[in-house]
């Protein structure tokens, strides 16, 4: 470029032109005329095309096929002998500066390029540095590139029929809501956190999960990272259910009824500090146990400690392309909250192709102590379950039948119960489901039975 045409178009050229604008009386005509052209020829080689036969078109060929760096979009418009714009030719000057080739590098066409395009690469770089900034500036408050979340709300709408006073079939619109976050550090652990919230209290669903919360509650954070070929879990917020690794059931278990009712029955108040050790093979067997202080978050009880609530779980499983099974046993102590217990459970299922899958689980509880209000018989409790899970339409139709024996009832005596569910689940899209059934419980004979009807929406997200 020529000196004046260089002044023209740097910032700088805004401050030689003042004085022109001071002394404008004093400007002559002519001066004026000689400088509109200049502008003029100035602007128009700024959007003229760079076109084949052109000093500047040879000069970029001759960088491409000597550097080989010229490596982009337009790579292909200039073997092909397509004209380019003077923004594309930048674009392509850029792209070799970016491959780190410098102006020591250059020979006198690589010169000459970057002193005829300069205007054009300081604009486009100047652009490109604006992307980048704002981009940085959308992902400084996002979660890392590791971390995941998920998502999940439920509608349960329905009414009960039943002994208590509470149900009486008014209908009842209850939720839970639920955010859930997996994190890995070295693409092999997880850190997993739950955060829920919900307001069930006559609707007990499946969906229900114990939450009663007026507020989000983080109910689960714990960390999980394998040694060999054991997981280990850990963490201040440890579910017992969580660190199971047997299937005893594969009925979907998401509506009134659950297969391991005293095994791995879960909630508040078998949640705390723990720690789980896992094991898996490709043959299919797996096995795990698992410790967990339901308040050992508490200074006064403390884990591993005469005041505390200790659980301790072990379960031994086997698992096929379309069988398996799995036996689980648990031992609760009863210093604090909950009541001392042990339970053992055994359940199997089975697959087969275009039939209903089947689970069986049967499921034990012996109490440790005799209690006027939980176990006034002082006697065992068990629960047989049979589920059917099968395919109709778009959705799944699902059935369940439990024969329950009560030994917490207070008239002293166990009594054998049955219940009985029956609902169907409907995807309405990826992210929506709808579910309706029955369920009927039957009681112990001195009150009414049990009867209720509900609809539950899903949304995960």
């Amino acid at each position: 470029m020529k000196l004046f045409q260089q002044l023209l178009v740097a910032p700088a050229a805004l401050g030689l032109l003042a004085p022109l604008a001071a002394n404008a009386a004093e400007v002559n005509i002519n001066d004026v005329a000689n400088y509109s052209t200049k502008v003029a020829e100035v602007t128009t080689s700024q959007y003229s095309d760079v076109v084949p036969g052109d000093w500047a078109y040879t000069a970029l060929q001759n960088l491409s096929d000597s550097y080989g760096c010229v490596d982009n979009a337009y790579t292909q418009n200039l073997k092909s002998g397509q004209a380019l714009t003077r923004y594309e030719a930048a674009a392509l000057i850029n792209a070799c500066l970016e491959g780190g080739l410098t102006s020591v590098d250059f020979d006198s066409d690589a010169v000459r390029l970057s002193n005829e395009f300069g205007t054009e690469m300081a604009i486009l770089k100047g652009r490109v540095d604006g992307l980048e900034y704002k981009v940085k500036e959308l992902s400084a408050g996002q979660f890392s590139p590791t971390t995941k979340m998920h998502g999940g709300a439920v509608f349960t709408t329905g009414f009960v029929d039943g002994p208590s006073s509470k149900d009486d079939n008014k209908l009842t619109t209850e939720y839970s809501y639920m955010l859930m976050t997996h994190t890995s550090f070295s693409g092999k652990d997880h850190l997993f956190a739950s955060i829920d919230q919900g307001n069930h209290n006559d609707l007990i669903m499946d969906s229900a999960m114990d939450m009663t919360m007026s507020s989000l509650t983080v109910s689960s954070l714990f960390y999980q990272f394998p040694v060999d070929d054991f997981q280990v879990t850990a963490g201040p917020l440890v579910d017992q259910d969580d660190v199971i690794s047997a299937t005893t059931s594969i009925y979907s278990d998401a509506f009134r009824l659950s297969s391991m009712r005293f095994s791995a029955s879960g909630g508040m108040n078998e949640t705390g500090p723990g720690v789980a050790v896992a094991y898996a093979n490709d043959s299919g067997f797996n096995g795990s146990v698992s410790y967990i202080a339901n308040n050992g978050e508490v200074g006064t009880k403390g884990m591993f400690t005469k005041e505390g609530d200790d659980i301790l779980t072990a379960s031994l499983g086997y698992d096929a392309d379309n069988f398996g099974g799995g036996i689980l046993y648990k031992n609760a102590d009863n210093n604090g909250a909950i009541n001392g217990e042990k339970t053992f459970g055994v359940g199997a299922y089975f697959a087969p192709e275009n039939l209903p899958t089947i689970s069986v689980a049967y499921d034990t509880k012996d109490p440790e102590t005799v209690s006027t209000t939980t176990n006034p018989t002082g006697k065992n409790s068990s629960s047989l379950m049979i589920g059917l899970d099968y395919e109709v339409g778009p959705g799944t139709a699902s059935f369940a039948w439990e024969s329950y024996e009560d030994a917490s009832i207070s008239s002293y005596k166990t009594q054998t119960l049955s219940n009985y569910e029956l609902y169907y689940n409907y995807p309405v899209s990826d992210g929506i489901a709808v579910q309706g059934g029955m369920f009927y419980e039957e009681s112990n004979g001195r009150q009414a039975d049990t009867v209720g009807y509900v609809v539950e929406t899903f949304f995960s997200f």
